[in-house]
């Protein structure tokens, strides 16, 4: 026979404590970060795709950076507002590694942005 554990949920201790109106003014703050960041990425890739003359390698990657900064907001901040108003704070553990997997490949978008950015640093050096 062997010893283990099948963890089936994950309850988020550190809204509990929290009173009602701080979660609904940090509802409401995190609802307009989020609004704004999809408005931005969504304009900026709408803006990249209709003009012709963005149709270059840089804007591309711009476009692509939005991309990725919306899925990887859109990973965390609806789960997150769900939870702000909820009163059973849980994810299941098959809803945090995907959480966990979108959120790093956000990360990702900041090394390829950093990498960009010593790449052309190099280029101005030189």
């Amino acid at each position: 026979m062997i010893n283990a554990t099948m963890i089936g949920f994950f309850t988020l201790s550190g809204l509990k404590d929290m009173t009602t109106k701080y979660r609904v003014t940090l509802f409401s703050l995190n609802l307009l970060c989020y609004c704004v960041i999809l408005l931005v990425n969504v304009s900026l890739i709408l803006t990249i795709i209709l003009e012709e003359k963005l149709h270059k390698p840089m804007y591309i990657f711009l476009c692509n950076l939005c991309f990725n900064s919306l899925y990887g907001t859109a990973a965390f901040h609806p789960k997150f507002l769900f939870d702000l108003l909820a009163d059973t704070h849980v994810i299941s553990y098959a809803g945090c590694i995907l959480q966990v997997f979108f959120i790093y490949c956000r990360a990702d978008e900041i090394a390829l942005l950093g990498c960009k950015l010593s790449q052309c640093m190099l280029k101005v050096m030189a």
